[in-house]
């Protein structure tokens, strides 16, 4: 039905395109900048940044306009389509059998809502919002801002209260504290099993509630404490989800996961029936194989919730390799990583410690145990257990 706007939306795509290429040019016109700052002349270094930075003002000019085009392309083919559809549905109204209008829920009123809202929340999938899923990408980056939540079936309780955390993409980021301070709450808000009750959490810019569900999830791998296996094989289980999965690509994820050298053991191998719930195997192997199906998605965001709580440390050390794995191997994925074991989070670029749903103190693990806070006193009593 929007057939009629589509140069308008051809218009809106294209500048939806070059406001994605943006970033990258801002950070090699940045690292031009930088590499300027290698010439050992003065006037020549001067030279360089002035240039650069003249280009960093057109090029934020131009991404200025684009964005008004891409935005006003969007809201003008919206918003005809919501025209159209209203009319359409009142023409089909004044065709209804006069009955029809002596139903109560058939009142004026209740027309006139319908009328109102069903052509305005079709407009929510074809407007403005079609731009966010024209651009290019998911760098990874989630930003809470002031959010605050509570649990629908425990209003009297506030779990986040004004959370602020901003993620940078390719940080390793986590999150300790005593229990009930909103550590898993965190990962489920970004798993959008629940919405913030006020505030708002962003993915590279744009609020949550704005993408759409499946595309969200698609690019978050979550591990959490007790893994989710089905009567399935250990190949089934591992590319769950996806279609047109080869063995090559299973068996490679198996090996970063370290379970392949174990897989390989079995005498049916990545045939072998894992049992209702992963019955048939350890709590170490059940989460090794999750963490292969998390590999092999490739997400651009890992969540690992107490990924290695509970177990034997023979299992711990293994599961924690392939985590580690998990975490390096991608440069660019951002990690968000709840622990109870302090020792697995020594490595992270940002330590977060929780308390009462607020974060009351932040940093690498050097500079928290030189402040000697509550990061210092939950090691202490880490190292004592």
């Amino acid at each position: 039905m929007n057939s009629p706007e589509w140069i308008t939306i051809l218009l809106g795509c294209i500048a939806c395109i070059l406001n994605g290429a943006g970033q990258p040019l801002f950070a090699f016109l940045f690292a031009k900048i930088v590499d300027a700052f290698k010439y050992c002349s003065n006037s020549e270094r001067r030279h360089q940044v002035f240039i650069s930075s003249i280009i960093f003002i057109l090029l934020g000019v131009a991404l200025l306009f684009l964005r008004l085009v891409q935005y006003t392309a969007f809201a003008i083919s919206g918003a005809k389509l919501t025209q159209r559809i209203r009319s359409k549905a009142f023409a089909c109204l004044l065709r209804q059998e006069v009955a029809y209008f002596d139903r109560p829920e058939n009142s004026s009123g209740a027309i006139c809502t319908r009328l109102s809202s069903d052509a305005s929340a079709i407009q929510e999938m074809s407007g403005a919002r079609l731009g966010n899923i024209c651009e290019i990408g998911f760098g990874g980056e989630i930003n809470f801002d002031q959010v605050k939540f509570i649990y629908p079936t425990r209003p009297t309780s506030v779990i986040l209260n004004k959370f602020q955390l901003n993620i940078k993409p390719g940080q390793r980021v986590a999150l300790v504290g005593t229990s009930g301070c909103g550590k898993s709450t965190i990962i489920q808000l970004l798993e959008r099993f629940y919405d913030a009750t006020s505030g708002q959490l962003f993915l590279d810019g744009i609020d949550i509630r704005q993408l759409n569900l499946q595309w969200v999830r698609s690019h978050i791998g979550l591990v959490s404490q007790e893994p989710i296996l089905f009567d399935l094989t250990i190949a089934e289980n591992i590319a769950y989800g996806l279609e047109n999965v080869s063995m090559e690509d299973i068996i490679n994820a198996a090996r970063k996961a370290n379970i392949h050298q174990f897989i390989e053991q079995l005498p049916q191998g990545y045939e072998t029936k894992v049992g209702l719930k992963g019955s048939f195997l350890s709590s170490g192997e059940k989460q090794r194989i999750a963490i292969a199906r998390v590999l092999i998605r490739r997400p651009k965001v890992l969540l690992l919730d107490e990924a290695t709580n509970a177990m034997d440390s023979q299992n711990e050390q293994l599961v924690q390799e392939a985590l580690e794995q998990a975490q390096t191997e991608d440069s660019s994925r951002t990690s968000l990583i709840i622990a109870h074991r302090l020792s697995t989070i020594r490595s992270c670029d940002l330590i977060c410690v929780l308390d009462r749903g607020c974060i009351v103190e932040s940093g690498t693990h050097t500079d928290l145990i030189q402040r000697r806070g509550a990061y210092y006193k939950m090691l202490a009593e880490n190292n004592l257990q």
